[in-house]
């Protein structure tokens, strides 16, 4: 591991445990920015962070220019980025998913930003709208995570590791990625929260843009919401104090959350009293129009027809949402009040170098 002082360089890390197919398609895109990049930096290096690989990335990451750091695991993808980022010798870490394409322009916007403005010490973009994917659940996923980040503030509360980018310092002195995080979960958005404690700057700049590989279904969208997302964010909230109005916690999202209740009541309902139908128009022009410059994005990129198809699947997505903030409030209380936890309790404290275990310690140290 390297003990170098930082460089004025580019590290790149993708976290990777299967698929060679992706990663061949996520290097062969960065090798192609990292070359359009080039000029601006003294150099680029990219990192495989091979968390427990069940395929070898080795000779791939050869062929590509990059270099594997080997992990035992899987351990997840804190604690595969902190490992890598700690042979990281470029000033600057970029993280990018394996499942994700940059752009060639993307290595290029971040280093720009980066050198632009001294006071931004992270930043992280969005997907493109074009998903590799066909299937509908794919396209519609994709089109909701491009329209919330293309609408959301620049100046960011929380942070995007799929493709972003901090200062090593500043990795550093917060102590890197929540490593009590052991699959994907919410271990990005909880950087960002204690970057933005720390009292710097995160931007979200929607133009940095990849493509993204995923397939999604009705299954793995639900879990998403409520299991890897939703549950856990909302203990996060509590932990940093309250929600921010932006991305998809946004005033308009909460409210829609409470008016999809109030339509699955009211349909309810009607099987001993009818008369609750006549409310239903009513709550879903509402959400339409909670949501209409949503709908008019997706209408404008995929036709009404696609829209009215996946407007009952989105009030599917408020219902969920709504279950994930109600079971991590209860979390919490039951935690705060009278000590009881459960798996998918996250612990009060917030993660810094401090507390992270010997190994992390040892590691950021080295960043």
């Amino acid at each position: 591991m390297s003990t170098s002082p930082h460089r004025q360089g580019v590290s790149v890390i993708v976290p990777f445990h299967r698929n060679l197919e992706q990663l061949t398609q996520c290097l062969t895109a960065l090798r192609e920015s990292a070359r359009v990049a080039a000029p601006l930096v003294d150099f680029i290096e990219i990192i495989v962070a091979a968390d427990g690989a069940v395929q070898d990335p080795t000779q791939l990451a050869a062929d590509m220019g990059a270099r594997v750091v080997a992990i035992d695991g899987p351990r997840g993808p804190a604690i595969a980025r902190n490992r890598a980022a700690a042979t990281a010798i470029g000033s600057l870490l970029v993280f990018v998913d394996t499942d994700v394409v940059v752009s060639a322009t993307a290595l290029t916007q971040f280093v720009s930003l980066f050198t632009d403005d001294a006071a931004v010490v992270a930043a992280f973009g969005a997907y493109d709208e074009e998903p590799a994917d066909p299937g509908f659940f794919s396209q519609c996923r994709n089109l909701a995570h491009s329209f919330i980040h293309q609408r959301s503030s620049r100046e960011a509360a929380t942070f995007w590791a799929g493709l972003g980018a901090v200062r090593a310092g500043i990795f550093a002195r917060v102590g890197g990625f929540d490593e009590r995080f052991g699959r994907p979960c919410v271990e990005d958005i909880d950087l960002g929260y204690r970057i933005r404690a720390a009292g710097s700057r995160v931007v979200l700049d929607s133009t940095i843009q990849g493509k993204h590989l995923k397939r999604w279904t009705l299954r793995s969208s639900i879990v998403s919401d409520v299991r890897d997302r939703g549950i856990p964010w909302t203990q996060l909230m509590r932990r940093y104090g309250g929600m921010r109005n932006d991305l998809n916690v946004s005033m308009a999202y909460r409210v829609c959350v409470v008016v999809a209740y109030a339509l699955l009541i009211s349909v309810g309902a009607a099987v001993r009293w009818p008369v609750t139908l006549t409310a239903v128009p009513m709550l879903l022009g509402i959400l339409w129009s909670l949501d209409r410059p949503y709908y008019e994005f997706f209408v404008r990129r995929r036709g009404l027809w696609f829209t009215l198809r996946w407007f009952p699947f989105h009030v599917l997505h408020h219902l969920c949402n709504g279950i994930s903030f109600a079971v991590g409030t209860l979390l919490c209380l039951l935690q705060r009040r009278f000590g009881v936890t459960t798996q998918a309790t996250l612990p009060l404290a917030q993660w810094t170098s401090g507390t992270a275990p010997a190994e992390a310690r040892h590691s950021l140290a080295r960043v």
